[in-house]
């Protein structure tokens, strides 16, 4: 997986060092930005599929915040971002679970609440993250 970035804090050996133990978007390149905002910051992120890129916008000028994440049933609790580590983690997971679905079910823009589960769920996990294993319809749990 290629990294590119042009956040001046965060060149692309640290952000590879960021996403050390998460699931490869193997064949796409991750690209981190800077995300100059308006008003306050927010998250932003981007998977192009017709050339494989995974756009990740960190806030700048950066600092802490807290964004309403959508889990559906699970709630929508006010998550906060500490640092831009937290941000780089949660978009990647986000949109790695959008790439994921893509690539073993074929659908994969339409699954936002439960590529935000995948990203809350993980993004501050220590050690390897496994990739999603969401459930097929009509599929039930263990």
């Amino acid at each position: 997986m290629a990294v590119r970035s042009t956040l001046p804090s965060h060149p692309p050996l640290k952000v590879r060092e960021t996403l050390r133990g998460l699931p490869t978007a193997t064949g796409y390149t991750v690209t981190v930005k800077p995300l100059r905002y308006r008003t306050g910051p927010h998250l932003q992120a981007f998977t192009y599929w017709d050339h494989p890129e995974i756009v990740l916008q960190v806030p700048e000028p950066f600092r802490p915040f807290r964004e309403e994440v959508d889990l559906g049933s699970w709630g929508s609790p006010r998550v906060l971002f500490r640092t831009r580590r937290d941000v780089i983690r949660f978009l990647y997971l986000h949109e790695f679970c959008h790439w994921w679905l893509y690539l073993t079910h074929g659908w994969g823009a339409a699954a936002e609440i439960a590529c935000d589960r995948y990203a809350y769920t993980n993004y501050r996990k220590r050690g390897p993250v496994r990739p999603p294993a969401l459930r097929t319809r009509g599929e039930r749990a263990a």
